[in-house]
């Protein structure tokens, strides 16, 4: 009985350990990601399809660009347009639709409402995130971080049954962005039709 104690303390003071390392890794994993704008390429495979981009983040910002279209982000608002499409579409997108397109959206969600576990897988940290309410939008997260830079190398996430992986490349550190960066200029696209959907 006594050994039974013993061992389930131990499994206590583990899963705690766990816990706080998890935190820590994404803690510095987040500081990294918020020195500035972060620019990197990604590829992302989803049970739509997969594509391929680059993507401009800075807090909750960014700017994505794919062969197949362009989207600013300015924190409330999206901008889509396809390109050769002559129309970008205006509207304000779901929790789910963001983390679908920013990679980098976990910076801004894991410190509430997630439970969190990790383990090392080569050269990565695993960390494993469980949404603690079924309200979430996404209810799970796997973020392999390498150990010796912070840098995210792989998202995968889960909104209700469907998963999507992301792998990250050429991680870069731009400086800050105004805030304008993020917004969509007609300026720049003389002769395209706004589409206001909000």
């Amino acid at each position: 009985m006594k050994s039974r104690i013993i061992f389930l303390i131990f499994a206590l003071i583990s899963l705690g350990i766990s816990g706080q390392t998890a935190k820590s890794v994404l803690d510095k994993t987040a500081a990294r990601c918020t020195q500035g704008a972060v620019q990197v390429d990604f590829s992302a495979k989803a049970k739509q399809g997969a594509s391929a981009g680059t993507l401009v983040a800075q807090g909750n910002r960014f700017t994505l660009s794919s062969p197949e279209v362009n989207i600013w982000f300015d924190g409330r608002t999206e901008w889509s347009m396809v390109k050769g499409s002559g129309e970008v579409n205006v509207f304000n997108p779901s929790a789910k639709e963001i983390a679908s397109m920013n990679p980098l959206n976990f910076i801004n969600l894991y410190k509430k409402g997630y439970k969190m576990s990790m383990k090392t897988v080569g050269s990565n940290y695993e960390v494993h995130l469980v949404a603690s309410s079924s309200k979430q939008s996404i209810g799970e997260m796997y973020l392999y971080i390498n150990k010796q830079t912070y840098k995210p190398a792989i998202v995968k996430l889960r909104t209700g049954k469907d998963w999507t992986a992301i792998t990250i490349k050429n991680f870069k550190t731009l400086g800050q962005k105004p805030a304008a960066y993020f917004s969509y200029n007609a300026k720049d696209h003389p002769g395209v039709t706004v589409i206001d959907m909000r």
